[in-house]
């Protein structure tokens, strides 16, 4: 497991935390997704392993089944049950942007946007990439999308882009985004892998590209 002590969720917000923290507890943060059934609630990170929440009643209404997710926790002293790395009490939960790739067509080129954002890190997981970025703007909700040109899906190399849409948006001041796409629909039945390569318009218009070996 991993131990991020925090790091991950202050790229998630803006504002600043504040507390106080018993020296002997080692706290960790995790991206994963959440399955919440009526007796159980387990978070399935990133890492592969399957986390059981102790305090599941304190999660709030905000975070449902199979949502993509954040969250920082101390480990539980205790036996797991069989099919648990560990139990966790949960300190902070936030659900994370979860969007699709999106065929890039005739209808919606003008409404998903080209502006420019700065990509801060970016990675593959599993069927997962996370995308941390920034741009600048005021209060008017971006849009943020990932996107793949039409046709079928190669076997070798998917071109993509991640397309920032400001709406007109004031640039008053520095603003992070977090956002995870989801990469299922990339498969193609007759490969076992497929080469990712990321585009993004950058400031002063500059290219930035990636490139991910997508394997499943």
């Amino acid at each position: 497991m991993k131990k991020y002590l925090f790091y991950l969720l202050m790229l998630l917000t803006s504002g600043i935390l504040t507390g106080c923290l018993k020296e002997e507890e080692e706290y960790y943060s995790s991206l994963g997704i959440i399955h919440i059934t009526d007796d159980s609630t387990i978070i399935h990170t990133d890492d592969g392993e399957r986390l059981l929440v102790d305090n599941d009643n304190t999660l709030g209404s905000g975070i449902n089944d199979n949502d993509r997710i954040i969250a920082d926790f101390t480990l539980v002293d205790g036996t797991t049950p069989s099919g648990i790395d560990y139990i966790i009490h949960v300190y902070y939960i936030e659900k994370v942007l979860f969007k699709p790739v999106i065929e890039l067509t005739s209808e919606i080129q003008d409404s998903i946007g080209n502006d420019e954002l700065g990509i801060l890190s970016m990675w593959l997981e599993k069927d997962f990439l996370n995308l941390n970025f920034m741009f600048y703007g005021g209060n008017v909700k971006h849009f943020i999308n990932l996107i793949r040109y039409p046709g079928e899906i190669p076997s070798d190399t998917i071109d993509l882009e991640i397309r920032h849409n400001n709406r007109n948006d004031d640039a008053y001041y520095r603003q992070n985004g977090f956002v995870t796409f989801d990469l299922q629909s990339l498969k193609n039945g007759a490969a076992v892998s497929v080469v990712l390569c990321i585009k993004a318009r950058d400031f002063d218009d500059s290219n930035y590209r990636k490139y991910f070996t997508y394997r499943y």
